[in-house]
């Protein structure tokens, strides 16, 4: 039977990872020294966008907030015509076999404050001329809505981002369970597209 014939509602899933990430790597990731890294990391990042299978996302409330303007006794409301500021949104994933999706977002975090120096930029990845340019660590990330057949359907894309936070990992091996973590990011701007 071809999977087109096959009548299934939506809620039905048999994985709870139905949402896709991609992550493009911001500059200062690409442009790493690779002579410092262990050589499995520098293969490691030498790719240009990274794919994460998550399992659980916050879709930010988006607004626009009204403004009263009072005039003889009545307030009238009108639009102020301006977004205001998204809140951080916390990502669950799935870590890979060789942990190479989460050190990623480690080494990331160690670039914006090293564990060692307590500094930004310490092992010099950006050169000084550029040293204050935002886009350095920041980047673009989308998010994809999977259907059961694991077909896109849906698209967010967060403009400007930068991971401010890296959740724990907790190893238990009794259950047999994956394991899992979770990362948060800032941004600037939300983009929704249907596929």
């Amino acid at each position: 039977m071809s999977v087109d014939s096959i009548q299934q509602s939506i809620l039905n899933k048999n994985r709870k990872d139905k949402f896709l990430l991609v992550l493009n790597l911001p500059p200062i990731l690409k442009s790493v020294n690779k002579s410092t890294l262990v050589e499995r990391s520098v293969k490691f990042l030498s790719l240009d966008q990274l794919q994460y299978s998550i399992y659980g996302t916050v879709v930010p409330e988006t607004a626009v907030p009204e403004v009263d303007l009072v005039y003889s006794g009545q307030t009238a409301k009108f639009t102020s015509y301006t977004k205001s500021p998204y809140k951080s949104i916390t990502v669950n994933f799935t870590v890979d076999n060789e942990f190479n999706n989460w050190w990623v977002l480690w080494y990331w975090l160690n670039v914006l404050n090293d564990s060692k120096e307590s500094t930004y930029n310490y092992n010099g990845l950006v050169s000084p001329d550029k040293f204050i340019n935002l886009n350095n660590y920041q980047t673009n990330i989308s998010v994809y809505g999977l259907d059961e057949y694991n077909n896109k359907k849906i698209q967010w894309d967060y403009i400007k981002a930068f991971i401010t936070n890296l959740g724990e990992i907790t190893y238990n091996y009794r259950d047999g369970e994956q394991i899992e973590s979770s990362f948060t990011f800032a941004f600037s701007q939300l983009n929704t597209q249907l596929l």
